[in-house]
């Protein structure tokens, strides 16, 4: 697949996938749409120029994988998918009803183009540390990427793998955190504080970058320069907006996982086309 170097045709693909994600809300049974929304540039410029990715050929023994360990932004998911034509539109159309193969949480085996199923919070980092292993070990330039929520990192099983990412030297691994500070309900101040990430994750061995994750040019340098250093796992900071396109729902816990309208999904898409970011 061509890679796409732009940052400003970058941008166009990112408000596109975020369209995407908007108009798939009302069909889902309490899609996570702030969740998939912060994520959306972080997805997009892994997609469209990072990964070695062949949209014909999914299952290409030497192709970067994408971990979507935050399950629950799944649309960001689907909808890169989509529009790499990967998942059909009409597929898209019955995502997370009866039979479809687009579940509320990604689904290996289901759905095209997924590559674990994800969604049991903390799980996905140890995944990927199999996965990269098992390229290191078959001498395969394969990457593995891997995004995590920052609510989601309260689950000491991310801290477990952390520890083996660094023991076996897994440079051909990167894990994103998705910043955007709220848990489900409260902002991670009064659920689960993190304090200095950037410490936490350099203190269990890896190389570490602390960027604006909804500023394309900064994702793009960032993914650009790794792997920061031999012989270590990468770790990306991206702190990140909740909602971040349709400014009504900006940190606003009754939108995480809530039923949206057509009305609502409408109002959103307006919001959308109106915002510069």
């Amino acid at each position: 697949m061509e890679k796409i170097n732009s940052v400003e045709e970058l941008k166009v693909k990112a408000r596109k996938m975020r369209e995407v994600i908007i108009g798939m809300a009302p069909t889902g049974f309490g899609p996570h749409v702030p969740s998939a929304l912060s994520a959306t540039d972080i997805v997009a410029a892994l997609y469209y120029h990072t990964m070695n990715f062949e949209p014909e050929n999914l299952k290409w023994p030497d192709r970067d994988r994408f971990i979507l360990s935050a399950g629950h932004k799944s649309l960001v998911q689907y909808s890169v998918l989509n529009l790499l034509g990967v998942i059909s539109d009409e597929e898209m159309k019955g995502w997370e009803t009866y039979k479809s193969n687009l579940a509320g949480h990604p689904c290996y085996g289901k759905c095209p183009g997924i590559e674990a199923s994800t969604g049991s919070l903390g799980h996905g980092l140890a995944m990927s540390n199999g996965i990269a292993l098992a390229a290191k070990m078959d001498g395969s330039p394969a990457r593995v990427f891997t995004v995590v929520g920052d609510g989601e990192l309260a689950e000491g099983s991310n801290w477990d793998a952390a520890m083996c990412s660094a023991k076996y030297k897994l440079d051909n691994l990167t894990v994103i955190a998705d910043c955007n500070n709220m848990s489900t309900v409260y902002p991670l101040e009064d659920s689960m504080p993190l304090l200095d990430l950037k410490a936490k994750f350099e203190a269990f061995g890896f190389a570490v970058r602390e960027i604006n994750g909804n500023n394309m040019q900064e994702v793009v340098e960032a993914l650009d320069a790794l792997p920061y250093e031999p012989g270590k796992p990468s770790a990306i900071v991206a702190h990140t907006t909740k909602g971040m396109g349709v400014p009504s729902v900006y940190y606003q816990s009754k939108f995480h996982a809530t039923m949206w309208s057509q009305e609502m999904a409408d109002n959103a898409l307006k919001e959308l086309a109106e915002c510069e970011f």
